[in-house]
Parts: C-alpha cells; structure tokens; sequence
C-alpha cells in the first residue's frame, strides 16, 4: 500500500483554516473582542513550538459553544465557501489527481477541528481525514499535533491492517516544523512553502521542498 499523508493549514490550504474562520465570524460581528488577540497569541506560540495544544482547542471548543447549532452550521457553509475553498493552494489540487490516479491512498492530517476541514477536504476528493477531533480518537493518548499526529495516523492504519513500517511507500507534506514527528517517520518528506525551521531541516537533510502557493 502507498499512502499520501497531507497537512491542512499553510499546505493544501495557502492560509490557517482558524484564522480565517475567525475572521469571518468577526466580520458578522460574532466574535468576542479579545478573540482575535488570544488567537494570535496561540500562533505565535505555534511558530516558536511552544503551543500549549490543549488551551488552543479548549479556546476552539469555547468558541462553538457560544452558537447555537443552527447559527454555527450556517456560518461553516458560508466560510467553507467564501473563504476555505478559495484559499486552497493553487498547486495542490494537481498533484492530488496525479496520486489518485496512480492508486496512492490520500490522507488529510491535521491539528484543526474536522467540521471545519471535511466539506474542504471531501471538495478536493480525499476520503480519508484524520482530525483534532475525528470520532473514535479521543481516547488516544495525545492529540493529533506534533508527535501525536503519528500516534493518530498509526491508529487509522492499524483500522486498516497495515502500519507505517508496513507501507511500501509514504509520503507527507507539510508546511511545519511541529511534524517533524511524521515527516520522519515516511519514506518521502516534503516540505511544503516551509516556515524557517523546516527549511532548513529540510534543506540539511536532502528533503524536497516545494512551492504551491504560485500561479499554476
């Protein structure tokens, strides 16, 4: 089996999905004022590599609990359209089609939540989606972040016979230092528009690093 294990936020999508989820519930004036403040403050302690993961997915939790189901599924449609879709990496949906047709299996990994991520990720053809909280994989002794993320990737690859270590040939492409855990754990890491850290990694260990944020 060949796998394709691809990051969300600042990879397939050219931009954070809560960044601009936040956005657009603060341009319909539904978002608390130091919202954006707490949120930023939560990336830059991403970027540093000193997230406290657990605060930043309460402060999601939060942040939905304050609709009502009604109000939070119509303001997902709305966001999903207006802005998600439109920011998907202009040269992902290629290679995407080009994996597929050679019988990859396709993978979406990602620390964000999966209401949010699944219309997107079913938009671009991909079946599979292991998310922050993907049913089934609460009980899993780290969340789907940094080294967590190959501990929730193993646990959907043992529901399907197989491993890691098993498959003929994997791939993941992200844009991050924090999954550094499971670029090193497949046999082609790439890095993806890379922020400083993993680009140099990537650059000292002989990695592809690519681009696909241009003009197709």
């Amino acid at each position: 089996m060949r796998v394709a294990f691809f990051d969300f936020d600042h990879t397939l999508l050219g931009a954070d999905s809560n960044q601009l989820w936040l956005e657009h519930l603060d341009a319909r004036g539904m978002l608390a004022a130091d919202a954006l403040h707490r949120h930023d403050a939560y990336m830059r302690a991403y970027a540093a590599g000193g997230l406290d993961f657990a605060a930043l997915d309460a402060f999601r939790a939060e942040l939905d609990a304050s609709m009502d189901a009604a109000t939070l599924q119509a303001c997902r449609d709305s966001c999903v359209r207006e802005r998600l879709l439109p920011a998907v990496a202009p040269r992902a949906p290629a290679l995407l089609q080009e994996l597929q047709a050679q019988g990859v299996l396709i993978f979406v990994v990602s620390a964000s939540r999966e209401a949010l991520l699944r219309p997107v990720v079913e938009a671009l053809g991909i079946q599979h989606l292991v998310a922050a909280d993907s049913p089934r994989r609460a009980a899993l002794a780290k969340p789907c972040f940094g080294d967590g993320k190959v501990l929730h990737v193993e646990h959907a690859l043992h529901a399907m016979g197989t491993s890691l270590r098993s498959l003929e040939r994997s791939w993941f492409y992200s844009d991050s230092h924090n999954d550094l855990p499971l670029l090193e754990q497949v046999s082609d890491p790439v890095a993806v528009d890379p922020d400083p850290l993993l680009e140099r990694v990537a650059q000292w260990r002989g990695w592809s690093v690519v681009s696909w944020r241009g003009p197709v």
